[in-house]
């Protein structure tokens, strides 16, 4: 019997800090102090104007606001689709050829599996939630 799929819209944010090292590890520690738990972190630097570009998406987006207000942290919001689930052979692949059905064209995505489980962000054009969420939710569908 296949596994079910769970999925939720979240809040990500993205941050710019100088890419030398320490700075992650510094606002790692300052997630702890308020602690702020993230569900995703990535980033990537080497841009060649020495900042890096992070993106957190916490548990509790309205708690990750207060923070980088307080800790006068610049930041854009955005909305991403976490779908997990366990990590069952083609268990992304449906979730892709659902998106598919749906006619709807993916910005990016970012996967991962650990531990029999699977995990994956995945954004889409503004104008296209709707749609995503309408068929997202036949993604359990026996069909």
């Amino acid at each position: 019997m296949p596994s079910m799929m769970r999925w939720a819209r979240m809040s990500d944010f993205s941050i710019t800090l100088p890419d030398r090292p320490g700075e992650l590890a510094r606002l790692g520690a300052r997630l702890r102090a308020a602690d702020v738990n993230l569900v995703g972190l990535w980033g990537y630097g080497g841009d060649g104007g020495g900042l890096a570009r992070f993106y957190c998406v916490p548990e509790q987006a309205e708690q990750f606001r207060n923070f980088v207000e307080s800790a006068e942290l610049e930041t854009t919001e955005g909305t991403t689709l976490f779908v997990s689930g366990d990590n069952d052979v083609g268990a992304l692949v449906k979730t892709l050829e659902t998106i598919a059905a749906g006619s709807i064209n993916l910005r990016a995505i970012q996967s991962v599996a650990f531990g029999g489980e699977f995990g994956c962000f995945i954004w889409a054009e503004p104008s296209d939630w709707a749609e995503l969420e309408r068929v997202m939710g036949r993604l359990n569908d026996p069909t």
